[in-house]
């Protein structure tokens, strides 16, 4: 039990680290090898974790970003890809912002664990730049016509429903004219095909072409215009569930390499013994430690509405991104020739471990955006 978690805090880990334990490692491989599996992540989301953090008036367990957190980091410690169709989506926004009609169809439905939703904003010229979008969403009637490319789209052709972000109001600055629309999977008109990734293998992700895709305007989410907004409020919540799955990562890497340790011998006796890499593993354990309390520190203070939160929440990304890429690294120079094996979960790990210093904002990014701050 760590003392600096509730019980009931505690308890989610417990039951968390057992499922991914017995259910989500035996497969991580697997996935990594052949890619997404959705019968896979459909265990996920029957064991009801998905309305862990969402609020118990709206059918969830009331555990908030601390507790999204601990799930995330408990499932990257065996298969971050399954925590990346986990993180994703954006329907999070549903609650304050959709239509009593969205709710029952999407918001509900994916709380209980009976769809998979897409967050659909990144586009092959608009990535840290948001301001970038072209995806246009044209008003007809009753209708929007959607217009557009997005890519790198997480669970783009497994979702059963894509939250688009496009301009609604060309007139204006894309922060003043963008809108965020959710569109149904097999509406005609719009195209996804699944991308080969080399880290998160295992994760649904995809290219989405909208070719005159028409949706009603009743599925717009919030107001008309206020897209910008939203995306970023939904980037910063981003923020720190990737900084919490590279916890999980960077754990994963340690534990790998010190049990690597203490099997492999060379010159009569067992690796870990040899000071420097015990030393290795120690500055390990130590960075991704330092780490991991920013994280929940950070997730603490977005539950209590600190008005630092989003400062925190990025400073708590970039050290944990970086620790764990540094343990995934040093792990992987402990595994020597074994690790550059395809079969060695060093590999994976180190692999893994850089993708989140890139999605939910480059480190580059937030050292500006804490920059300002500072």
């Amino acid at each position: 039990m760590d003392s600096y978690f509730s019980q009931e805090q505690n308890a989610l880990r417990e039951r968390v680290a057992k499922f991914a334990k017995e259910v989500l490692e035996p497969k991580a491989a697997e996935i990594d090898e052949n890619g997404f599996d959705i019968d896979h992540y459909r265990k996920v989301m029957e064991a009801g974790f998905v309305g862990v953090p969402v609020s118990k008036a709206d059918g969830g367990e009331g555990m908030g970003t601390v507790g999204r957190c601990i799930l995330l980091e408990e499932i990257s410690r065996v298969c971050p890809s399954t925590a990346l169709t986990y993180l994703v989506g954006g329907m999070a926004l549903y609650g304050s912002l959709a239509n009593d009609e969205l709710k029952e169809k999407y918001y509900y439905p994916w709380v209980n664990g009976k769809i998979i939703a897409c967050f659909a904003l990144t586009e092959p010229g608009a990535g840290s730049d948001v301001s970038s979008v072209k995806t246009t969403a044209v008003r007809d009637g009753d209708e929007y016509v959607i217009n557009g490319y997005k890519s790198q789209a997480t669970n783009g052709s497994c979702a059963d429903v894509v939250n688009v972000y496009a301009i609604t109001d060309p007139s204006v600055k894309v922060s003043r004219g963008m809108s965020m629309i959710c569109v149904p999977k097999g509406t005609p008109g719009m195209i996804a095909k699944p991308t080969k990734m080399a880290t998160l293998r295992g994760a649904d992700v995809s290219e989405i072409e909208f070719k005159d895709c028409r949706v009603p305007v009743t599925n717009l989410v919030g107001e008309e215009n206020k897209g910008y907004k939203y995306a970023m409020g939904g980037i910063a919540g981003g923020r720190i569930n990737a900084a919490a799955c590279s916890i999980g990562i960077g754990i994963h890497a340690v534990e790998a390499a010190a049990e690597y340790a203490k099997t492999r011998v060379q010159f009569g006796k067992p690796i870990i013994e040899n000071q420097a890499i015990s030393f290795k593993l120690a500055e390990m354990k130590a960075r991704i430690e330092a780490a991991k309390a920013l994280v929940y520190k950070a997730a603490d203070m977005i539950d209590k509405a600190d008005p630092d939160a989003g400062t925190f929440a990025s400073m708590a990304k970039i050290e944990a991104t970086q620790a764990a890429q540094f343990c995934a690294d040093n792990g992987l120079q402990i595994f020597g020739g074994d690790g550059c094996r395809a079969d060695c979960v060093a590999q994976r790990i180190y692999r893994d471990a850089h993708a989140a210093r890139i999605y939910d904002g480059t480190t580059e990014i937030l050292k500006l955006v804490v920059g300002r701050t500072v």
